[in-house]
């Protein structure tokens, strides 16, 4: 049997970020990174923040402290690959 008759399906979105679900890491932006969360407001996300990255089946969830305060946003994969496609965001691992 041909194995590209049958491929293997996976349970999440697979993206550029070469992590699975439940994997960590660590990024940084090099220049401040403006986004909308869903329907939230805008969120920025400064270079010197430390930025923790946590993947999950269909998203990547970005931690991080703003002001002495607990940040996180979750993002689409699709639009996290774009962010390290175009060097907005740089994983560090």
């Amino acid at each position: 049997m041909n194995a590209s008759a049958n491929p293997e399906k996976l349970d999440y979105v697979p993206g550029a970020d070469g992590m699975q679900p439940g994997d960590k890491g660590r990024a940084r932006v090099p220049s401040t990174l403006t986004f909308r969360a869903g329907d939230g407001p805008m969120i920025e996300i400064h270079p010197d923040y430390k930025l923790e990255i946590e993947r999950s089946p269909q998203s990547m969830v970005l931690s991080w402290e703003e002001d002495g305060q607990p940040m996180n946003a979750s993002i689409p994969v699709l639009e996290f690959d774009a962010y390290l496609a175009d060097g907005r965001i740089v994983i560090e691992r």
